[in-house]
């Protein structure tokens, strides 16, 4: 598994509002988290919350979790106790939470308090929290064959589940995909085919877009640096 994010909080308006990590390793799960949308609470007294600090605080607090299953309901829950339903109503939050199992099996769980997709855009958004669920085991991996327990059950694939500026993630990512598959058709060029090549490529990727989004787009809402985690059943590679 790979993770990767941009460091970049922006308002609403598209300006810029700080640097703050999105993603973050949960090393008991030997796994990261990372979130999208809501960056920033602004407290009673004023002083500011960070969704990233909540998010080490609660990773920190939580290493008895043994499972994403857990993990992912007791975040929920926390973030249903800290975060105003009328502030989720105008803001969109989401998190992708992966990791493995004490199998050695791998696993990608989501929650968000968006209702629907219109195109590229989030719409209907909740008051609440929508309850987690596993995207992968439970959703995706059944597409490739996955019968439940096996491991040789499921087929050789690759799932990218991305958030954000989708147009980005989407439109800029696979056409980069179609370019080295293109070169790759020459002896000459060599595909990743190591989860540490593969992680230098995710990188080399985001640098690509945040470039773009910064000499070319209106609203610069993604920009270094760029965070990536390699993640192993034995461990982070690095």
């Amino acid at each position: 598994m790979v993770a990767a994010a941009d460091r970049r909080l922006s308002y609403k308006n598209g300006s810029y509002g700080g640097t703050r990590k999105k993603l973050f390793q949960i090393p008991y799960l030997k796994g990261s988290i990372s979130y999208f949308g809501l960056a920033v609470l602004i407290n009673p007294d004023g002083s500011e919350l960070f969704i990233s600090d909540l998010l080490m605080a609660f990773i920190r607090k939580n290493s008895h979790c043994d499972d994403l299953p857990s993990f992912s309901i007791n975040l929920r829950n926390e973030l249903s106790r800290v975060v105003p339903g009328n502030i989720l109503k105008q803001n969109l939050s989401g998190f992708h939470i992966c990791g493995y199992d004490s199998n050695g099996i791998p696993d990608f769980w989501y929650f968000s308090n968006i209702g629907r997709m219109e195109g590229y855009q989030y719409t209907d958004l909740k008051m609440e929290y929508g309850a987690p669920s596993s995207h992968f085991l439970d959703r995706d991996a059944k597409e490739y064959g996955w019968n439940g327990s096996d491991k040789i059950s499921v087929s050789n694939n690759i799932r990218i589940y991305r958030n954000g500026d989708l147009r980005a993630h989407v439109v800029a990512w696979e056409i980069l995909d179609d370019i080295l598959k293109n070169l790759g058709k020459f002896p000459d060029f060599k595909i990743p085919t190591t989860p540490l090549r593969y992680g230098e490529y995710v990188k080399f990727k985001f640098e690509i877009i945040a470039y773009f989004y910064k000499n070319w787009a209106m609203k610069q809402i993604i920009g270094r640096p760029i965070d990536v985690v390699v993640m192993t059943k034995d461990g982070y590679s690095s």
